[in-house]
């Protein structure tokens, strides 16, 4: 085992400065829903997260955490965090729900989940930062009640979503598409329910 385990469920892991990095809904002493372990012991990330981390990635050599997620110690963080190996930031206002996957495509940071806007920004559940500025991709993701995006992956050149909808940029997608950098595809006829992981 690795240590005495964390109290609550792991949604989220990556390898980050040599460390393997925990994200989910636990909280036991100082850690607070992110966690990194050296191979002997669990230690906390700063004061931790309040909420819950569903997604890491990296991108510009910092973690990146997105869930459900308001505050990273007194910082306000809407959605997503960055962690550059000493402290929290946020990416920009953040998003106005939650963030369920993220991943870097093109040299930017997208994310994908339950929002319909990100900053200023009508976008709707996934969205692209180019270190900056956010934008959104199209018309994003619809066609039924509570549209989300649990999951991204890039193939063949491409950045694949998935999760729960039947409409990607005004075209008929059934919870699985694509996007080539400018504009959305589908993927044969898609499935017939939700896709939650995409590796």
């Amino acid at each position: 085992p690795l240590g005495s385990g964390l109290d609550n469920p792991v949604y989220a892991l990556i390898v980050y400065d040599g460390k393997l990095i925990a994200g989910g809904g636990f909280g036991q002493g100082e850690v607070k829903s992110i966690a990194s372990w050296d191979g002997l012991s669990w230690s906390s990330l700063g004061s931790g997260l309040d909420g819950q981390v569903l997604a890491l990635t990296l991108y510009d050599g910092k973690l990146i955490a997105g869930g459900f997620l308001t505050l990273a110690g007194s910082v306000e963080v809407n959605g997503m965090t960055v962690w550059d190996g000493s402290s929290w930031s946020s990416i920009g206002s953040g998003v106005d729900s939650a963030v369920k996957a993220l991943t870097v495509y093109n040299g930017k940071l997208f994310a994908g989940g339950w929002f319909t806007n990100v900053g200023s920004v009508e976008a709707k559940n996934i969205a692209a930062w180019d270190g900056a500025l956010w934008s959104s991709l199209g018309s994003g993701i619809g066609g039924v009640d509570w549209p989300n995006i649990s999951s991204i992956t890039v193939y063949d050149g491409k950045l694949i979503v998935g999760g729960y909808f039947t409409t990607v940029g005004g075209v008929e997608a059934k919870n699985i598409a694509a996007w080539d950098g400018s504009s959305w595809s589908f993927l044969g006829s898609g499935t017939n329910k939700v896709v939650n992981v995409l590796m």
